[in-house]
């Protein structure tokens, strides 16, 4: 099966490790040695305000703006996900006008400038050589063209289903050990 990176990776009903039930992964990167990914649908209960006072960069948005759950992965480590049209230290385009990093400078932009354009998750999805190319034919992942919209447009609980519908799949229709899933 041929792994395309970037894309997304939509959870099938039978995945249920709770690190990535019914998630959507932004697949970063695939190769031989392995794939990295970060979560795009999983808001934590831990606001972007008190990690940007924590690290004493400002932040002049709201309050409440949540922080994502990106992964299992060093669970400590942050990474923006931003617009492709700007592009900070240490950024990596992915495509359809997405970008990540890690840097500082990500971060500190992002503080001074909050809006729809960017999504902070703290981890990452990390596969070891062969793991997920073994998961998506075990029919544990859906891939997906990667979506803009679905990362920032659409509500995080709505979005596993807009990933679902892009490809034209109801999740209605979706069946686990042979019963519909409501």
């Amino acid at each position: 099966m041929d792994i395309v990176a970037p894309s997304f990776l939509i959870a099938m009903p039978d995945l249920v490790d709770p690190n990535f039930a019914q998630s959507v992964v932004m697949l970063c990167a695939h190769s031989e040695e392995g794939a990295f990914g970060v979560v795009t649908n999983r808001p934590l209960e831990l606001s972007v305000k008190a990690v940007c006072e924590e690290a004493n960069i400002p932040w002049i948005g709201d309050d409440v703006t949540p922080i994502y759950f990106g992964g299992p992965v060093e669970p400590q480590r942050g990474w923006v996900i931003h617009n492709a049209e700007n592009i900070y230290e240490g950024s990596q385009e992915i495509g359809e006008g997405l970008a990540i990093t890690a840097s500082h400078d990500g971060l500190v932009a992002y503080g001074e400038s909050p809006g729809d354009d960017y999504r902070l998750v703290l981890g990452y999805a990390g596969w070891g050589p062969g793991q997920l190319d073994r998961e998506l034919q075990e029919g544990s992942w859906l891939q997906a063209p990667l979506a803009r919209e679905i990362v920032f447009g659409v509500a995080p609980e709505s979005a596993w289903q807009a990933a679902l519908r892009s490809v034209g799949v109801d999740p209605l229709h979706l069946v686990s050990g042979g019963e519909n899933i409501h």
